[in-house]
């Protein structure tokens, strides 16, 4: 058996609306009326699923058959039950009925979301343009504290190499100074402590000056003992 009925909804698109913005209050209340709507739209699909699945009489002829087969078993009268082919079939069309008027329902919440997402923009628009700004802001802000704080990790690392190495009699003056200069990409705490080690600052190590060739041209590096 087929029918000309059918239930056809498609569900809007959920991504319409960003997360984080403060909404109107009439955008919130369609989006509150849209959820009401989905909520009995998506209860009637339960309710009514045994009139509205695409095998609904075939699914009732299976029910009428095992009902059957359960009343002579037990010694019951079978023509004193009740048809599930009769009711699903009376009640088909008003099932599909519910369901798609419950389905316009939340076509027109999703229609009115829309309105008042449009509505909204010029207001949306200008509170992000200005928490645009303010992160800029923050972000300025923290990225010269970061600079900053990088800058001073820097020179306490060098003068405390400078003042490790002279009280042990390695270097005699700033001019002979090592100085402390990473690589911007370079992890500081990590790299300066490893740094620091290899001069045997904050060990037992001993440390030696050594003449290397750096792209042809000589320098004098100081660094910890090799073993």
């Amino acid at each position: 058996m087929s029918d000309s009925l059918s239930i056809t909804y498609t569900e809007a698109d959920t991504n319409l609306i960003p997360r984080g913005l403060t909404l109107p209050d009439a955008l919130t209340k369609a989006m509150g009326a849209r959820d009401t709507a989905y909520d009995a739209y998506g209860d009637a699909l339960v309710k009514y699923d045994d009139c509205l699945r695409q095998d609904y009489v075939k699914a009732a002829q299976e029910r009428d058959a095992a009902n059957t087969r359960a009343a002579v078993a037990s010694g019951a009268d079978p023509d004193e039950l009740r048809s599930e082919v009769e009711r699903v079939t009376a009640q088909r069309g008003t099932a599909v009925g519910i369901v798609n008027g419950l389905a316009d329902r939340v076509r027109q919440c999703d229609a009115e979301i829309y309105r008042q997402w449009v509505a909204a923009l010029p207001q949306v628009e200008g509170e992000l343009t200005d928490a645009h700004g303010k992160a800029e802001d923050a972000l300025r802000r923290a990225e010269d504290a970061y600079r900053a704080a990088r800058s001073n990790v820097m020179s306490i690392v060098s003068t405390l190499a400078y003042v490790s190495l002279m009280r042990r009699g390695v270097v005699r003056s700033k001019a002979d100074m090592p100085l402390y200069s990473p690589n911007r990409d370079a992890d500081l705490i990590d790299h300066s402590r490893l740094w620091l080690k290899n001069l045997g600052v904050g060990t037992d190590t001993d440390v030696e000056t050594v003449r290397v060739f750096d792209n042809g041209i000589p320098q004098t590096v100081i660094r910890a003992k090799q073993s």
